[in-house]
């Protein structure tokens, strides 16, 4: 047993001396995403409409930096924070009468919208090699924050008349990450999480690619990420979903 206990610290300590010459990695993103989006907000005293941002309020889509920082914990785990903004903008001429909060707005006003969103997550993987140097695969723990704020304003009337609404879901997730290196040039990645959080809503996160590693310390990656979350505070709602194909780059220490 003892013995047995030796050799496991001892390529533990090895790998770990490996990994700690690329400890760190910061990687950025940028996402083509397609914009989704949804929600319905009750006033005090009138009861909202169900509004489709992109339909309604003439959204369009918008591409999203987003940055993320890595740091190894041996030759099997990490840390990873990430961190993306996105806003998205339209100015339409209302087609029907709505309702958001307490606040009308009819048919025929020319509105400014705005859905500005705020994702952040911090989590760590843990990746087992079941063909060491070739396949690895394990658990995702993270926490997943996002706040989304969405806005009317009349246009062409004085004084101008806005309404905006906040969907806050701060939620613990667990999922699966694999990686698979064919050649030690390039591999493969995939990984999902999320978590339903009943009448809180729910949060998913997914995404799958390829990475190339032209010299040891920088790789780029291109592949396809799909994000869905839905906000629920009693009757009001708001639902956002982000899908398209990425392209990043990474440097690492």
């Amino acid at each position: 047993m003892a013995r047995i206990l030796l050799l496991a610290l001892s390529v533990v300590l090895l790998g770990y001396g490996v990994a700690s010459a690329q400890l760190l990695e910061v990687e950025g993103r940028y996402w083509f995403s397609d914009l989704k989006a949804s929600a319905q907000v009750d006033g005090s005293l009138l009861q909202g409409t169900r509004v489709d941002f992109k339909d309604d309020l003439g959204l369009g889509d918008e591409n999203l930096p987003e940055l993320r920082v890595s740091i190894g914990l041996g030759p099997l785990g990490r840390l990873r924070a990430a961190y993306t903004r996105a806003m998205f903008e339209g100015t339409e001429t209302l087609e029907r009468t709505i309702t958001f909060d307490d606040t009308t707005f009819a048919a025929t006003m020319r509105v400014d919208s705005e859905l500005e969103l705020h994702y952040a997550r911090f989590g760590w993987i843990w990746q087992f090699p079941v063909v060491p140097g070739v396949f690895r695969i394990g658990p995702i723990i993270e926490a997943k924050g996002i706040l989304a704020e969405a806005s009317i304003e009349t246009r062409d009337i004085t004084p101008r008349i806005r309404e905006s609404a906040t969907f806050p879901l701060l939620l613990p997730t667990i999922g699966v990450a694999l990686d698979l290196t064919p050649h030690r040039a390039f591999h493969l990645f995939a990984e999902a999480s999320g978590l339903p959080a009943g009448n809180l809503g729910h949060l998913v996160d997914a995404e799958a690619g390829i990475r190339v590693i032209p010299i040891r310390f920088l790789s780029v990656s291109a592949g396809y990420r799909i994000f869905d979350v839905r906000v629920e505070d009693d009757d009001d709602f708001g639902k956002f979903r982000l899908s398209g194909p990425f392209v990043g780059a990474s440097l690492r220490f």
